[in-house]
């Protein structure tokens, strides 16, 4: 996996994402319609992840729209119906 921008990783069939309500990163599919905007990224449609989720079994689910994760009412984690700026890449994940 290559870093390919302040906020997004390149995998062999995904970019990745950190998700601050998590503390993970997330995957984004080649599937999904991007934008092509490394920094303040569009993906679509939204991206649900059901399984471990911050630490425990759970939910996350938003849309990320121009660099913006909307996190979705039925996220199980504290971001749970909010709208937060797509962080930086953390230390661990930079390259």
């Amino acid at each position: 996996m290559n870093q390919v921008s302040s906020k997004l990783r390149r995998g062999e069939s995904a970019y990745f994402h950190w998700c601050p309500g998590c503390n993970e990163m997330h995957p984004l599919p080649d599937g999904w319609q991007f934008d092509g905007n490394l920094e303040k990224p569009t993906f679509s449609p939204s991206f649900k992840h059901d399984g471990w989720v911050g630490g425990k079994i759970g939910v996350c689910h938003y849309l990320l729209i121009k660099g913006k994760l909307h996190f979705q009412n039925d996220c199980t984690h504290d971001l749970n119906s909010k709208v937060v700026e797509l962080p930086d890449l953390p230390e661990g994940c930079i390259d």
